[in-house]
């Protein structure tokens, strides 16, 4: 098992695009290439802390299914960008 630590990937966050120079046409674009990246480096008995800012205006049940696509054992620490769906 790996222990990996990671902050602000802002899924579903247009703005994000633009703010931190990501290369993407899109949100789609953006949050798939983000999905395919972290199961490519994180696999399924790992165990990932992420820091902050995950995800942004998504439902529950989208945030369920995202954190479902992932690899690994998640731990969420909540950012000023996450909201109760993040919880």
């Amino acid at each position: 098992m790996t222990v990996f630590f990671t902050a602000d990937t802002h899924f579903g966050h247009a703005g994000a695009i633009s703010r931190f120079r990501r290369p993407f046409s899109g949100v789609a674009e953006m949050d798939e290439a983000m999905v395919a990246r972290w199961n490519a480096t994180v696999g399924p008995g790992d165990e990932v802390w992420h820091l902050g800012d995950f995800a942004l205006r998504r439902s529950p049940d989208a945030m369920a299914a995202l954190l479902d696509r992932l690899n690994g054992t998640k731990h969420l620490i909540t950012g000023n960008n996450d909201g109760p769906a993040t919880l």
